[in-house]
């Protein structure tokens, strides 16, 4: 089985998402740390190559990815799912579970990572990302997983057992 997790930037996809794996005993897959090995961060491929570029990576590295019969998590970037083809692969091939995490948890995991989405950008302007994508995170996922505490030890406790119950 494959879980794959999905939420916006920040929301804990990788941090809860590897600790959860091991928990379970699975295997964790990062869809950007995969990117990153082969193209280059995804910041980088953002800056000098753009959006496109990247997506189209990403496409490629997530059907390599979603390629297993082995139980695992899947990290995927937080805008992964915004593009319906990659959606439909997805879907084909994992059962979707959103990390609907609070958006002052985010924030404050926000810091100062390089994102390139939020680069530059005011609290309001990212507060206006994060507003636009909740809802196609929602209508997107099989299963919705709230985050709305930063005590790690519970968040990874209660999402090996949701994981684990799909």
């Amino acid at each position: 089985m494959i879980v794959a997790l999905t939420g916006f930037m920040a929301s804990g996809k990788t941090t809860f998402g590897r600790a959860a794996a091991d928990r379970l005993g699975w295997r964790f897959v990062d869809l950007d740390e995969r990117i990153a090995a082969r193209y280059g961060t995804p910041a980088d491929i953002f800056a000098t190559r753009g959006e496109a570029c990247f997506r189209d990576v990403e496409a490629q590295m997530l059907s390599e990815a979603l390629d297993t019969t082995d139980d695992t998590v899947l990290a995927l970037g937080g805008g992964t799912i915004l593009r319906e083809a990659h959606l439909r692969l997805v879907k084909a091939h994992a059962t979707l579970l959103w990390l609907d995490t609070a958006f002052d948890i985010i924030l404050s995991e926000l810091g100062n990572a390089d994102r390139p989405l939020v680069r530059g950008k005011s609290l309001a302007q990212i507060r206006q990302l994060y507003d636009v994508r909740r809802p196609l995170y929602a209508a997107a996922a099989d299963h919705i997983f709230p985050i709305t505490t930063t005590d790690y030890d519970r968040v990874v406790a209660d999402l090996a057992l949701t994981i684990k119950s799909l």
